[in-house]
């Protein structure tokens, strides 16, 4: 009986029973690596909305005078920003989920629309692979030839497949 028990504790607890289409499941932790924190976390309260202290006080026009194609891979470096406000300090998965929809302005849109968008934004923005591991060939370079090792984890291939799956069962922020 002990033995049939676990069994059946095993095979619900497991990650291959995990419902692929919830935002927790395997979006969230993605979504906290440094390489996306770092553009969407402005730490706004600490920081006057920048990213980093260095960059306080620089106008937008600057940024391409450190973010351009050869560091980056971006063709457009003048396009080489990220909302901020989307992350906060103690959100948890159902929270960054919901900043996430409100950013795309996701209650005005048709589904149709809103997964289109969603679904072109993180499976085909330059800014977005230059974060996940081996998505580009200039993913997490930073100026003055360093390099962000803090990435999305599992290529691509794996990020596009949980993307999919996420908003093909609906974009659920469980």
């Amino acid at each position: 009986m002990k033995t049939i028990f676990a069994v059946v504790f095993l095979l619900i607890t497991s990650p291959v029973c995990a419902d692929d289409s919830n935002f927790s499941t395997h979006l969230f932790a993605k979504f906290q690596v440094k390489a996306c924190t770092t553009c969407h976390y402005y730490f706004g309260a600490n920081r006057d909305g920048l990213a980093f202290n260095s960059h306080k006080g620089r106008s937008v026009e600057m940024c391409v005078v450190c973010h351009q194609q050869s560091v980056s891979g971006f063709e457009h470096p003048e396009e080489w920003f990220a909302q901020s406000g989307l992350y906060t300090s103690g959100m948890d998965a159902k929270e960054t989920c919901e900043a996430t929809m409100n950013a795309l302005h996701a209650k005005f849109k048709s589904k149709t629309l809103l997964k289109k968008q969603m679904e072109k934004h993180l499976s085909e923005d330059p800014r977005v692979l230059w974060g996940i591991e081996g998505a580009t060939p200039k993913s997490g370079s930073l100026p003055s030839g360093k390099k962000e090792a803090d990435l999305v984890k599992g290529g691509v291939n794996l990020w596009k497949e949980q993307v999919k799956a996420w908003i093909d069962g609906g974009m659920k922020c469980q």
